[in-house]
Formats: structure tokens, sequence, C-alpha cells
């Protein structure tokens, strides 16, 4: 096991443990804050996705298995790539608190509760995008404004297949019980 030492007067895991691609004295905290709460929610979208997927094929709804995992797939790609910019910064991802994944009775469920991860990583980076625009931070803010119109095009997806959806039709207990030929 080796031992790192932190950067003096470092309060962030992973500060200082590498070098720097770009000596950045005026670092931003806030930046720095926002790329590891984006880290979390993208983790954790990514994690309620799978098990979306997962619960999707055990109804036998193999096409929105096959999407919830793609949309887990597109999160994870997320996470790389904010991963990446931390890297940048020179610090590294510290540890993810990641949220629960919500279990879903059917796919109107499953679809509102991905509708909420989104809804969420919109509003984290939407406020990330107008600090970084504030402070004159321009690779944060073309990374953030990437990642919120690649969010909002998630949610309208998710939209989308809410709105299309149409449950399998499933006769009246009565109709089922009832004999054709009955007089009652």
């Amino acid at each position: 096991m080796r031992a790192f030492s932190r950067t003096p007067g470092s309060v962030m895991p992973g500060i200082g443990q590498h070098p720097r691609y770009r000596q950045n004295q005026s670092m931003d905290p806030r930046i720095l804050g926002f790329l590891g709460r984006a880290m979390s929610l993208e983790f954790s979208a990514g994690q309620h996705y799978m098990a979306q997927s997962s619960l999707a094929k055990q109804r036998q709804e193999s096409q929105f298995a096959d999407d919830f995992l793609a949309l887990a797939n597109e999160e994870f790609r997320h996470a790389s790539m904010l991963t990446d910019r931390l890297v940048a910064h020179g610090a590294l991802p510290s540890g993810s608190v990641l949220q629960p994944a919500m279990p879903a009775v059917d796919v109107v469920e499953s679809l509102q509760t991905c509708a909420e991860h989104e809804a969420g990583l919109i509003d984290l980076y939407a406020q990330a995008q107008a600090w970084c625009a504030n402070v004159g931070a321009q690779d944060d803010l073309a990374l953030f404004t990437q990642l919120l119109q690649e969010e909002q095009a998630q949610l309208q997806r998710i939209q989308q297949w809410l709105a299309a959806y149409q449950p399998p039709m499933q006769q009246p207990m009565q109709a089922m019980n009832q004999n054709p030929r009955s007089f009652v």
C-alpha cells in the first residue's frame, strides 16, 4: 500500500496526487464541486437505468430493457467525460455517494423515475453552466453545456416513450370468468 500526501491546505480528495496538465492556481472550488456532484448523479442514474433494464427483462419487455441499458451506457460515458475534466484540473474523483435504484412495477413507473433522474442532472448542469459562464471557465462551460444538451435530449426521449407507451391489453377478470354459453 502506498501513502499519498495531499497538497497542503487541500480539502479535496485526490488533489495534487498526480501532475497537472495545466497549472491552474485560480481553480474555482465550486467547479470541482459541480464536477464531483455530477459524477455522483451520473453514476446514480446509470445504476438506476441498469436496474430498470433488469426489471424490464423480468417483465418480458425486451425493447425497454435494451433502451434502459442504452441510457445507462450514455450516463457512464458522461461519467467518463467528467473524470477527464477532473484530471485536467489536477484532481481525481473522490468517493461518490449513489442514490439507491428505485423499484418500479411497470414501464410507466420506470420511465417516471428515469425522468426524475434526468431532471436532477439537468438542474445541476444548468447551475454549473451559469456559474462557469459567470467566472469565465470556458472549458468547463463547454463540457457542462454539452452534458446539459445531452441530458435534455435523454429526458425528451423518455417523455416520448411515456407518451407513446400502450400497455398490453388485458381482458377484464369478469370477461375471462364468464362462459359465453352461460345464462348467468
